[in-house]
């Protein structure tokens, strides 16, 4: 669990196996979340979503969905992109 509030999460998921969470920036996270909206073709699904952590942090979680295929050796990929809230009213 996250304990600080400076920057976002990306957390990548492949065939149901999770990789370590990496902490990015939120241009990194907007930008990767933009450019999954603008590409039907390789992404079934983007979804954002807000609440709050366990310890009552403002969140906005982006969930995207990448098509089969898109990789090679691969069947599924999820990318979840955590933000915190203060990031984006902090603009």
């Amino acid at each position: 669990m996250r304990t600080h509030t400076s920057t976002a999460t990306l957390l990548t998921m492949v065939d149901g196996r999770n990789c370590r969470p990496e902490p990015i920036s939120l241009y990194a996270a907007l930008t990767g979340i933009r450019k999954a909206r603008k590409s039907p073709t390789t992404v079934d699904a983007v979804n954002v979503y807000a609440f709050t952590d366990r310890n009552g942090t403002p969140l906005h979680v982006a969930y995207i969905h990448h098509t089969p295929g898109r990789w090679s050796n691969v069947a599924e990929v999820i990318d979840v992109y955590e933000i915190p809230t203060d990031l984006l009213t902090d603009l």
